[in-house]
């Protein structure tokens, strides 16, 4: 039975490793398209000043590129070096293996949820000047807030189960 789950475990770090592939590929692909052809469309005007009003729409693009690749590159790197992360339970030698898959898909579910909320700013970028203080920001932030919650929730209950 517990090898069953371990190989398990396995399968899902393998799917959810190629989402997360598929995921960086989307955010390098969207902001070279993006990047190649502006400038467009024009920048919204706005009363409270948006991110491509204040900074220009290369510069955001840019930003939001550079800080969506560096948090994934340091859950990538955090996922390599399984020494650095820090584990709910106490490892042993009969959880180590199930311990290891469990935090790898936890980290995995964190690149997609990054990749997945800079790209979709990059896109709203994109297509309007969003603000710090618009309805559509704070949606796209408290959702990826609450997906980061849930699975740093899942992964608590899970490495407690298989403890």
């Amino acid at each position: 039975m517990k090898i069953r789950n371990i190989q398990t475990l396995r399968i899902w770090r393998y799917i959810l490793e190629w989402f997360t592939f598929a995921g960086i590929i989307c955010l390098i692909v969207f902001f070279s398209l993006t990047a190649a052809i502006l400038p467009s469309p024009p920048p919204v005007p706005s009363e409270t000043g948006g991110l491509v009003t204040a900074f220009g729409m290369k510069f955001t693009l840019f930003l939001l590129f550079l800080l969506g690749s560096g948090m994934c590159g340091g859950l990538f790197l955090l996922s390599r070096f399984p020494r650095l992360f820090r584990y709910p339970v106490k490892i042993t030698a009969d959880n180590i293996e199930s311990q290891y898959h469990l935090a790898k898909i936890a980290l995995c579910m964190g690149q997609i949820i990054v990749t997945a909320f800079f790209c979709t700013l990059m896109a709203r970028v994109y297509m309007q000047n969003i603000t710090f203080a618009s309805f559509e920001f704070r949606q796209i932030v408290a959702t990826a807030l609450i997906c980061s919650g849930a699975t740093c929730v899942v992964y608590y209950i899970a490495a407690r189960h298989f403890r």
